[in-house]
């Protein structure tokens, strides 16, 4: 019987039955963003003084700048009447290149200064980008003085010069002191259509009282004081409220105790 051929060149190595093994386990930790974009941060920043150090020049606006907070972008939005270059005249980045100098109040006071401007908003976008939006004032009126003319608005803000002749649907006055008093009489004059809508001119004499001038040549003369019952009392009487539509009608509200009428023709000239 011929004997089993066993082949002992390999002896049993029980290791061989084990699993391999596995490499250890590696364990990751995320970093977050923020540390990240703070760690860049310093880095930026000793890099900075570095290059600072080795030339011997200490300029914040140029740390800034290859820090990437320099002004390199500037969006204006909002205005129609105020030119882009009067805008950046205003913002005067020759004296603030970077976020490092730029000063946001003195750059809103320096805005609010331009005759159209009621209100700015700033806002930074990093990197190096500013986004500006104006709020413009509303026109509200025409101020008429000798032979110029003006665009106010409600608060009686010079907002720039027109041509006398223009044709816009705005209400007109004229005398000293009457772009600040306009929008009170304007108001007082929304009670009364009839007599706005008939409205050529307000003349406002010696700062004191105004005289309406009518698109017909009619005229109210109104008191220094108490121009809401002046005209309320006007109102009050239908006869003579019906005079407004008449051309050439004086209406003379001056006296608190009596409405004196009359034909232009024969009015004399209109003192204060």
């Amino acid at each position: 019987m011929p004997r089993p051929n066993f082949d002992f060149g390999h002896a049993y190595d029980p290791r061989r039955l084990q699993p391999a093994a596995r490499p250890p386990t590696r364990q990751t930790r995320r970093v977050p963003v923020r540390t990240l974009v703070g760690l860049a941060f310093v880095a930026l920043c000793g890099a900075a003084a570095y290059a600072a150090h080795r030339t011997g020049a200490v300029d914040r606006d140029q740390i800034a700048s290859m820090l990437g907070f320099g002004i390199d972008q500037v969006s204006l939005t909002g205005h129609r009447f105020t030119s882009d270059a009067d805008l950046f005249d205003a913002l005067d980045l020759k004296s603030a290149p970077s976020l490092a100098s730029f000063q946001p109040d003195a750059i809103r006071r320096r805005f609010e200064r331009l005759p159209w401007v009621q209100s700015v908003e700033i806002s930074r976008v990093w990197p190096g980008q500013l986004a500006i939006r104006v709020t413009e004032r509303k026109p509200f009126a025409i101020w008429e003085r000798g032979e110029t003319a003006e665009l106010i608005d409600a608060t009686g803000r010079q907002l720039g010069p027109i041509k006398r002749d223009a044709i816009l649907d705005l209400p007109r006055v004229t005398g000293d002191g009457a772009n600040v008093a306009a929008a009170a009489l304007l108001a007082t004059l929304d009670r009364y259509p009839e007599i706005k809508s008939r409205l050529a001119r307000a003349d406002r004499l010696a700062d004191r009282r105004w005289t309406l001038e009518l698109i017909d040549g009619g005229r109210i003369h109104l008191p220094s004081d108490g121009e809401t019952s002046a005209l309320a009392r006007l109102a009050a009487e239908p006869q003579i409220a019906a005079l407004v539509a008449k051309p050439g009608q004086i209406i003379d509200l001056r006296s608190p105790s009596k409405i004196a009428i009359r034909a232009a023709s024969s009015a004399p000239a209109g003192g204060g």
